[in-house]
């Protein structure tokens, strides 16, 4: 009688996670609709995707915070916890944490080396399909070489964020230190149109010129403050470069 009654209560315990899971999917799709409609606007209206946008975060926050409740209850584990764990376990098991943080500080010394590479966005999310590419190979290899390690709730949960946020990470950031790093030393130059300037606020101020590149579409550079007064929108400045070693140039240098 104990079991049935310990197996219904598991049951509406899954049940209230997924109805939440699903409920906060619905709630962020209603705030993307007027965030879309007034993105564009410049008059009255334009603050009002605002509070759409702090409440759809605040319920993607509330799933990441529930997420390893929403994976047992959709793909429920072998077992929720072991007396003993087999060593090569552990080693997984601490080797996906490692490669976590390990890859979010590289990223960091990295981030901004993305902003000044022309063409930034793309070499970071052709790095990061790459990384999440060898996440998916390993953890194949691991499924069937070892599955065990995927039996105990926590440590699968743990491992699959550590591999793929990790390989994702590491991958971006590696490509940008490689292709700026092993850059061909030879600089050129060439002019481009600033479109656009913009100050963004927060804890320190930063100074962006959005400029008009060869094939019509704008990046976004961050110069300084004495930079950003000295030019003007729609004046013409001089971006110096490196040819990068992945083929994606580099600027080292803003000027009249």
């Amino acid at each position: 009688m104990n079991k049935k009654n310990n197996h219904s209560r598991k049951n509406k315990e899954a049940s209230f996670i997924r109805k939440e899971f699903y409920k906060k999917l619905i709630i962020i799709g209603l705030c993307i609709i007027p965030i879309v409609l007034f993105a564009d606007n410049k008059g009255t209206f334009r603050l009002v995707p605002l509070p759409f946008f702090l409440y759809g975060m605040y319920q993607l926050i509330q799933i990441v915070a529930i997420s390893q409740f929403i994976v047992d209850d959709f793909f429920p584990p072998k077992i929720s916890y072991e007396k003993k764990t087999k060593p090569i376990d552990k080693l997984v098991y601490y080797f996906s944490n490692t490669l976590f943080f390990i890859s979010l500080i590289a990223l960091l010394f990295e981030i901004r080396n993305f902003g000044n590479t022309i063409h930034g966005t793309k070499l970071f999310w052709t790095a990061g399909v790459f990384g999440i590419l060898v996440a998916i190979i390993t953890t194949t290899i691991l499924k069937l070489t070892n599955p065990s390690v995927y039996y105990e709730s926590k440590r699968r949960y743990t491992v699959h964020l550590g591999l793929f946020i990790g390989f994702f990470l590491i991958a971006t950031a590696l490509a940008s230190f490689v292709n700026h790093y092993f850059a061909n030393p030879t600089t050129f130059c060439k002019n481009f149109k600033i479109e656009s300037k913009s100050i963004s606020g927060g804890r320190s101020t930063e100074y962006f010129f959005y400029l008009k590149m060869e094939n019509g579409h704008k990046e976004r550079f961050s110069v300084g403050k004495t930079k950003y007064n000295n030019f003007k929108e729609g004046e013409e400045i001089k971006l110096c470069l490196l040819k990068g070693k992945l083929g994606f140039d580099y600027v080292t240098e803003l000027k009249k």
